[in-house]
């Protein structure tokens, strides 16, 4: 068999502890206070601005290196010869921020390769589809093969609820969206966008 077009979504280990992510909630919270937000893709969330990549403080540095090392491992599964070296990495990201009733409508992140999200907090007791990150195939003509062949790619749609900790990494152009939180606490991820380009040769 020959694989004709993928969309392929990986879901990751960060590796990140607990203490960590503690750190990190109370940095998030900290420059929440001075950074009134950005309407993007976000309903009655927060929206950090983009920079996230330029920011000093360790725990956002310590985010930054293991979701730029994250792609890295992917373009790897891929082509084993892959040499991030020779690779002009530009990377943006943002900390999103929903509370009960936030969530993000659909969009997707052009001009760039990969996109990914890190789950700082997902809330745990939900119901229904609640914080949930759904994709949307761009082949939606293979909704009839989805009929007597479920759960091998050809769905219109994958939801997913990851947990606390992990990475969904996937292809930019992959529309997706985010389901109201219906928890009482704060749905907390880092979103970012990579783009990688071969550096000219000197």
């Amino acid at each position: 068999m020959q694989l004709g077009f993928s969309s392929p979504i990986h879901l990751v280990e960060s590796n990140l502890d607990g203490t960590f992510f503690e750190k990190l909630k109370k940095d998030i919270y900290s420059l929440r206070k001075n950074d009134s937000g950005s309407n993007i893709s976000n309903n009655l969330g927060w929206h950090s601005a983009s920079d996230l990549f330029l920011k000093k403080e360790e725990t956002f540095q310590k985010v930054c290196t293991t979701c730029a090392s994250s792609v890295a491992s992917i373009m790897k599964s891929y082509d084993s010869k892959f040499n991030p070296d020779l690779f002009d990495a530009r990377f943006s990201g943002w900390i999103n921020v929903n509370p009960k009733g936030g969530s993000n409508i659909l969009h997707s992140h052009p001009n760039s390769h990969w996109s990914g999200v890190l789950y700082i907090q997902q809330p745990t007791e939900v119901d229904g589809f609640s914080g949930m990150i759904e994709f949307v195939n761009p082949n939606q003509e293979g909704r009839e093969l989805a009929k007597i062949l479920p759960k091998f790619g050809f769905d219109n749609i994958i939801r997913i609820r990851p947990r606390t900790g992990q990475i969904v990494i996937f292809p930019s152009y992959v529309l997706h969206s985010v389901y109201p939180n219906n928890s009482t606490e704060d749905r907390i991820t880092i979103a970012f966008n990579s783009l990688l380009l071969k550096k000219k040769k000197t």
